[in-house]
């Protein structure tokens, strides 16, 4: 399965206007029992993901997911984007997640966490997580060159390579493969004004 994924920019008062369905996150967070989706394993966590009716797809059914492919590849991606994040600046990349943006939060030197400012219904298989607002002030003066090699130093421990079981799944990256991920999410943060912040939309 595909995991496409586009950083924006917005203000966070502009989130519930732009993804009508979604909610706002508790004000408290709450236990619930969880099951692991790959294991099945009962697990009990922390969160302030609202609860969802069975029926809580309805309006929020995205009609742009399905997208013929004409044309290059980058058009595609812009092509199945939601109006509202199409509106905003941003940039379309295919699979770059969490995994991989906690390291480089590491290495710009980001303690905290990424957020989930809004939530989908599970059943869209989408969600919207907030870069922390110090990374979006420091992007703009990063020494990229020296960015890219900590990140890419990163991803190529045994962590980010090898499976659970201990098999080799690549090499990792190289400083140039870390630097043409980080020069397009520097251009993004150059262009945010006043107010805005930087989000991560990601889907299934």
């Amino acid at each position: 399965m595909a995991i496409y994924t586009t950083f924006f920019l917005c203000k966070p008062s502009e989130l519930p206007g732009g993804f009508p369905g979604w909610r706002l996150p508790l004000d408290q967070p709450v236990r619930r029992e969880v099951h692991n989706p790959f294991t099945g394993e009962l697990l009990v966590v922390d969160t302030c993901e609202p609860e969802w009716p069975e029926d809580a797809l309805g309006e929020t059914e995205r009609t742009y997911r399905v997208v013929v492919i004409e044309g290059s590849y980058e058009q595609y991606l812009e092509d199945r984007l939601p109006p509202f994040v199409r509106s905003c600046p941003h940039w379309a990349a295919k699979g770059l997640m969490e995994t991989e943006l906690a390291p480089l939060l590491e290495a710009v030197g980001v303690s905290a966490s990424i957020d989930f400012p809004i939530y989908g219904p599970p059943s869209l298989g989408a969600t919207v997580q907030q870069l922390p607002a110090e990374f979006l002030a420091k992007a703009t003066s990063l020494d990229q060159q020296k960015v890219a090699q900590k990140w890419a130093a990163a991803m190529s421990t045994p962590e980010h390579t090898h499976s659970v079981s201990g098999r080799k799944l690549s090499d990792g990256w190289t400083a140039c493969e870390a630097l043409q991920l980080l020069q397009p999410l520097v251009d993004l943060a150059r262009k945010a004004s006043a107010g805005q912040q930087m989000y991560l939309l990601t889907e299934a």
